[in-house]
């Protein structure tokens, strides 16, 4: 068992908002009863030398197409009668707008788009989806994945998150080149994309 280890291994330094770094996920969990919907708790690294082992959270979350409307138009003032009145010329069934619905993942969230990047593709994204049965394991995949982010700080200024509204990117390593005998080459030698791939999952 591993002797675990706590803050950053790297000088403390004012890391700022806007730069894109890299993120491991050090742990997963999901919760049922998010404070906005349910969602997969990440426990986040940041893996860049200057910025080395710097924890930090970011809650990844699971869509409820009808729930997820609910909440936003209660937080926007609207009374439980128009919100009926709303849903229904949307096109959703239902006999309280508080039953419980449907979660899914949407292409379009922030949980996919991490899911996407740690394994490399949608392919292997949806592949990940498909073995998955709940959102537990789904949580227990995300381990150890990576991908590339960009920093925010809170509403106060004194900590750094993940900014849910940039692009988040798979992690790209430079592979080395295999030359038409066989013998491995200086993949610097070369300016082919073809030096890069993903990341596996």
């Amino acid at each position: 068992m591993p002797i675990e280890t706590t803050g950053s291994a790297a000088a403390a330094v004012d890391i700022p908002a806007g730069i894109q770094a890299e993120f491991g996920i050090r742990k997963a969990a999901y919760d049922a009863d998010g404070n906005f919907g349910p969602d997969i708790e990440l426990d986040l690294d940041m893996l860049d030398e200057e910025y080395y082992g710097t924890p930090l959270k970011y809650w990844a979350r699971i869509q409820q197409p009808r729930l997820d409307l609910v909440r936003k138009y209660r937080s926007d003032g609207m009374s439980d009668h128009l919100i009926k009145e709303a849903l229904k010329e949307r096109g959703f069934e239902f006999k309280k707008i508080d039953e419980p619905d449907k979660m899914k993942v949407g292409r379009r969230g922030n949980l996919y788009k991490i899911l996407t990047a740690a394994t490399g593709s949608t392919k292997a994204a949806d592949q990940v989806l498909a073995e998955c049965d709940n959102f537990e394991q789904l949580a227990e995949r995300l381990v150890g994945g990576r991908f590339i982010g960009t920093t925010k700080k809170s509403s106060d200024g004194k900590y750094v998150q993940l900014d849910g509204n940039e692009e988040i990117f798979p992690v790209a390593r430079e592979l080395t080149a295999v030359s038409a005998n066989g013998d491995s080459e200086d993949p610097r030698a070369t300016e082919s994309d073809e030096n890069f791939e993903q990341i596996p999952f």
